[in-house]
């Protein structure tokens, strides 16, 4: 284990952590707020800083980095962001429970946007934390090492892939170009371009509510597929206008980032190609439909075919993106409809998107590979090879995405049962565990759009917060993280 490397990059990200956390500082200008407001966040800022110096007074012997290390680095990362990040929320005073702090952080940088604040207890917060909130969830969206990567030096051996596999979503992750840093830079720049391209679609549209700092933080929600809202009622509280735009932005976020890297360097062929594409607009198109037909007449303030598209378009946008914005409480809808967002909700968006849950590649691979499975069953003794996007998959990519799919059931149940020891019901349990593994925010019962996870004990609280940030890093990170024979000098 090279403690060393783990000490300066931990370093690094606690000084990139503090300069990221001192831009709610203009809004504590911008709005006049108080003198708690400033120390709220100048306290964590000056202790990063502090802490980030200590680590890097001594430098490295060695820059060599392994996967091991670069799954330690994310783990660790995460969870010390979380804990930092809560910090501003306890000083301000909106919030006197460490738990309820790191739970609402948790949510805020995994992107998954299930919040503690009760009825309208948002809207009372002041805008520096309602930026920090939002901002959280557009830092999270990308990883926070991604945008860390973008800026640290580069090894020669290429060790910083171990950090963005271990980061990024999804069962593939490579180099769109040949050094790391300019991968990074160019995925922020793709990401950065999109966002104030969301930005001044709401911001410059006919509606009135939306306001530049409405524009800005629910475009940083919608830009991380993150979903906290600054009001009660949610995207409700906006135009038919701002709802489809939202709608189609978190889609669009919910796309593997390397396809509109190919768009842009003119690739239209490997685009059309894509089968993920292909399975996911499917996947959008068909719940869309499902749910539209399913609603209309169904649910009383739906009266026109408008309405039942628009709410069901964003739902399902919302759901399979995992922000988890709302503009009805769809947990009065009827049960085909909730189910099909179950179901989405579990499936997430594309690999190598903001979005979360087991995503769409994966579900296509178990789905080829269990047609597959029944082939051989019928004709043992026929060999066919696996094929994706006309490429065969070879047997490791195949274990992965099982091994995968087996560690996610095995820590929703797990999860699912510690936390029905608050005895809620069941439907509201399993919920808002599927919502925190899969980065979705709102569950069903009382965890719904228009419910808190704010009554959960703060053992339950925090069992849902390591849900949420494994859910981000796909387990794995965490679990060789939690290993003790990770922390051996030699294996």
């Amino acid at each position: 284990m090279n403690y060393g490397i783990i000490r300066n990059v931990l370093g690094k990200i606690m000084i990139m952590m503090a300069c990221i956390m001192s831009v709610s500082l203009i809004f504590c200008v911008a709005y006049q707020e108080s003198f708690k407001c400033y120390l709220a966040f100048l306290v964590p800022v000056g202790i990063l800083l502090v802490l980030g110096w200590l680590l890097n007074i001594k430098k490295a012997k060695s820059k060599k980095m392994l996967a091991r290390e670069g799954f330690v680095i994310v783990g660790l990362t995460w969870i010390l962001m979380a804990a930092f990040g809560g910090i501003p929320f306890l000083i301000d005073g909106c919030m006197d429970n460490f738990f309820d702090a790191f739970f609402e952080m948790s949510s805020g940088f995994t992107t998954s946007g299930g919040s503690i604040f009760k009825g309208t207890e948002m809207e009372e917060i002041t805008h520096s934390l309602k930026f920090w909130r939002s901002f959280t969830h557009w830092i999270g969206g990308m990883g926070i090492l991604v945008f860390v990567l973008a800026f640290i030096p580069e090894s020669d051996d290429g060790s910083a892939m171990h950090i963005l596999r271990a980061e990024s979503p999804g069962p593939q992750v490579g180099k769109l170009v040949s050094k790391m840093k300019a991968t990074s830079r160019i995925l922020y720049l793709i990401y950065f371009v999109l966002t104030i391209i969301c930005i001044l679609f709401l911001w410059i549209g006919p509606d009135k509510r939306m306001n530049f700092f409405n524009s800005l933080v629910y475009s940083l929600g919608t830009a991380g597929t993150g979903g906290f809202s600054i009001h009660s009622i949610g995207v409700a509280y906006f135009n038919a206008y701002s709802q489809y735009v939202i709608a189609i932005f978190m889609l669009i976020f919910a796309v593997n980032f390397s396809i509109y890297y190919l768009l842009l360097i003119k690739n239209v062929k490997e685009v059309w190609q894509n089968g993920e594409l292909k399975w996911y607009i499917c996947i959008v198109t068909i719940a869309v439909t499902i749910i539209a037909i399913n609603i209309f007449h169904m649910v009383s303030e739906i009266t026109t075919v408008e309405e039942a598209f628009r709410h069901s378009l964003f739902q399902v946008a919302s759901i399979i993106s995992t922000t988890g914005y709302s503009t009805m409480n769809f947990d009065l809808w009827p049960n085909l409809a909730k189910f099909t967002l179950l179901i989405v909700m579990a499936i997430g968006g594309c690999a190598g998107s903001t979005a979360g849950g087991l995503k769409v590649c994966r579900v296509q691979i178990l789905f080829k590979s269990s047609i597959k499975k029944v082939k051989n069953m019928v004709n043992p003794r026929k060999v066919e090879a696996l094929y994706i996007d006309g490429k065969p998959m070879n047997d490791a990519t195949l274990e992965g995405v099982h091994s995968y799919f087996a560690v996610y059931a095995i820590v929703f149940v797990l999860a699912t049962l510690l936390i029905s020891v608050d005895n809620f019901d069941l439907v509201t349990n399993i919920s808002a565990s599927l919502t925190c593994i899969s980065n979705v925010g709102p569950g069903l019962g009382a965890v719904g759009p228009y419910g808190t996870f704010y009554y959960y004990s703060d053992f339950s609280k925090f069992v849902l917060s390591i849900e949420m940030i494994a859910g981000r890093l796909e387990f794995f990170p965490l679990l060789v993280l939690f290993t003790p024979s990770t922390w051996k000098r030699k294996i």
